[in-house]
């Protein structure tokens, strides 16, 4: 089992670094705020702490008026949905970033192995179908909320749902080859 559960995630890992870092799809979905549009100095000085910001943001209070002037706000735009704020030194492929991506990597096949352990018939066919369901109930649960909700872009969103659905088909067709005893249903 962690012979399985260790190709699974790196099966995993590995998918995700072949789209972000050599398929050049996630590049043309991230646009960069260019340097002259943000003051860092001023950014420093207002936003508190580190966190998640959205501009205009929720009203401090809870009014009619208060609404009306952020409903006013977005209409007239611009409307940021969701930028993360890091204050200091940041790397950007760090070690700790790297453990922590294979972390979530195992914890994520163990889930989908359990869960196909669960299944009463395993066949391929199954297999890979609870692959590509689990994985499309992933990319609705949360690529499509977020696209709803903060405004993402398609082409953003559905790159994301493809970095859920070719790594599980994977798996599923590794698992069902070399994991499970399967029927012949």
């Amino acid at each position: 089992m962690i012979i399985t559960l260790a190709a699974g995630t790196f099966i995993l890992f590995l998918w995700n670094a072949i789209s972000w870092m050599a398929l050049p799809f996630h590049s043309k979905t991230l646009n960069t705020i260019p340097d002259n549009a943000l003051n860092i100095d001023l950014m420093k000085e207002y936003l508190p702490e580190d966190g998640v910001y959205h501009y205009p943001g929720f009203p401090k209070e809870d009014s009619p008026e208060a609404f009306k002037e952020i409903e006013k706000r977005i209409e007239t735009g611009p409307r940021i949905t969701l930028m993360v704020f890091k204050r200091g030194k940041t790397t950007l492929f760090s070690l700790s970033s790297f453990l922590g991506s294979i972390a979530i990597n195992f914890v994520t096949v163990l889930l989908l192995y359990l869960l196909m352990q669960l299944a009463q018939v395993q066949t391929t066919k199954s297999m890979l179908l609870m692959s590509l369901l689990v994985a499309l109930i992933v990319g609705f649960a949360s690529d499509m909320a977020q696209m709803n909700w903060y405004l993402f872009p398609l082409a953003y969103t559905l790159l994301n749902m493809i970095d859920h659905i070719m790594p599980f088909i994977l798996i599923g067709l590794f698992f069902s080859k070399y994991t499970f005893k399967l029927q012949t249903v």
